[in-house]
């Protein structure tokens, strides 16, 4: 059994920020200076200085697109007749998925309470086909250049949370617990009976899919420091699970003829713990600025191992298994914490109406060494624009649009994924990276 998956399966699957961090929820009116529901994630303290009941509802739509050149490479494998090409050249994709962002927050004095929904990390990727190999020889190739690494995939961890905050005149301490929800899942072209690399000549696949529950912690502050102008805020969330998280499920393999096999697995992995600070100043009675940064740290994701249920996954420095042969893949990632910042503004032109505009700036967490087209990343940039209306009393409908903008990466020659032995060698991850996102924000909130 272990010889027929010992160099099968996975990764987590695509990015929306650095990362995989999919916080937009919000837009504009979401940070850790909020007052809103959104608060319960980026600083439950910020709800002590909302009023009354609150009921928030929000859905946040992206379109992505991304491209991944491969120049041929040594590691790339032999092309066998009728397979020339199979593994370098383009792959490109342009997906559009999303997700929800629901909460309510109410006082009973001087303490607030609040729960919520949210998706505060995901992302999926969908690659094209490569038309060249369809009715070809090799038709698995047809899934592209990027196949080795991903075909298909998605990455998601849903928060579940209940919230609290406490408001002592001119600060508000708040604390959230989150019961979270995550899963992995992805497919990708495998030479199951070879050592990690590309193999046209005997093609697979495996797809894993894994999913467990983690609980985690956030804490947040915010002080008004001068009455009704200016507020300053901190918070911190912690990793769920509080460090390294253990998901199970299963790996399906299946060989060039197309015969499968299923396995119960377990994927360890790490999702970072978060620091965030931020100031909110309102010069007048119409205009508002709003100053944020954040520290992710990504450091803690070292590597994303699978292994055989109830077996250990254990490597040594070379790569090598080293406990009992149960080890099935094991990825390096070797990430860098990333730090944002995030300049936004408010301006009601009526007291009913606010538009807003936000620039923002965040690095990398993958370093060219590691970086694969899976979960590619670079230093970005953002800018947004939106408003809020208050079509009747108390309802408020706020609309946001952000694009991202990634730098354009190319670590061709600098990918060390091929060198060390199985079960943690894999496929080369180097060439030219290119991607954006566009994020569409739709919220509504209900005030008693």
């Amino acid at each position: 059994m272990l010889a027929l998956i010992g160099t099968s399966t996975m990764s987590a699957s695509v990015s929306r920020a650095s990362g995989f961090a999919a916080a937009r929820f919000g837009g504009e009116l979401g940070g850790v200076t909020s007052t809103n529901p959104t608060a319960l994630y980026y600083n439950p303290g910020g709800i002590g200085f909302s009023s009354g009941t609150s009921l928030f509802g929000d859905g946040t739509v992206a379109l992505r697109h991304f491209s991944w050149e491969h120049p041929r490479s040594q590691y790339d494998g032999a092309d066998p007749p009728g397979g020339e090409g199979a593994n370098a050249g383009k792959a490109e994709v342009f997906n559009v998925f999303g997700g929800p962002m629901l909460g309510a927050t109410t006082h009973l004095g001087n303490l607030a309470l609040g729960a919520a929904l949210s998706v505060p990390f995901g992302g999926r990727a969908f690659f094209g086909k490569n038309d060249k190999f369809v009715n070809s020889t090799f038709p698995l190739a047809a899934d592209g250049v990027q196949r080795w690494h991903l075909t298909e995939g998605a990455v998601t961890s849903i928060y579940f949370t209940l919230g609290a905050a406490y408001r002592l005149g001119p600060v508000s301490i708040g604390i959230a617990g989150n019961l979270v929800d995550s899963s992995f899942k992805n497919t990708q072209a495998k030479d199951i009976t070879g050592d990690g690399l590309p193999n046209t000549a005997n093609e697979g696949r495996d797809t894993l899919d894994v999913r467990g529950w983690n609980a985690s912690v956030g804490v947040g502050a915010t002080v008004e420091v001068a009455a009704d102008r200016l507020w300053l805020s901190a918070s911190y969330q912690s990793q769920p699970g509080f460090g390294p998280i253990q998901l199970k499920g299963t790996v399906a393999v299946s060989d060039p003829s197309g015969n499968v096999a299923t396995f119960p697995v377990t994927f360890d992995t790490a999702l970072p713990d978060i620091l965030r600070v931020g100031a909110r100043y309102r010069t007048s009675d119409t205009f508002e600025l709003r100053l944020m940064a954040d520290w992710t740290r990504w450091s803690v994701l070292h590597t994303q191992c699978v292994a055989i249920e109830g077996h250990p996954c254990i490597v040594d420095a070379s790569g090598a298994d080293a406990g009992d042969g149960g080890t099935v893949q094991n990825i390096r990632r070797y990430w860098n914490d990333t730090y944002g910042v995030h300049l936004s503004a408010s301006h009601w032109v009526r007291p009913d109406v606010e538009l807003f505009a936000g620039v923002a700036g965040e690095t990398a967490a993958s370093p060219d060494e590691t970086l694969r087209p899976d979960l590619p990343d670079a230093d970005n940039f953002a800018v947004a624009l939106g408003g809020r209306v208050e079509v009747v009393r108390a309802l408020l409908i706020a609309a946001t649009y952000t694009h991202i903008q990634y730098l354009n990466r190319d670590n061709t020659g600098k990918s060390t994924l091929p060198l060390p032995v199985a079960p943690t060698r894999w496929p080369d991850g180097g060439g030219k990276y290119t991607q954006w996102i566009g994020v569409f924000n739709l919220n509504v909130e209900k005030r008693f």
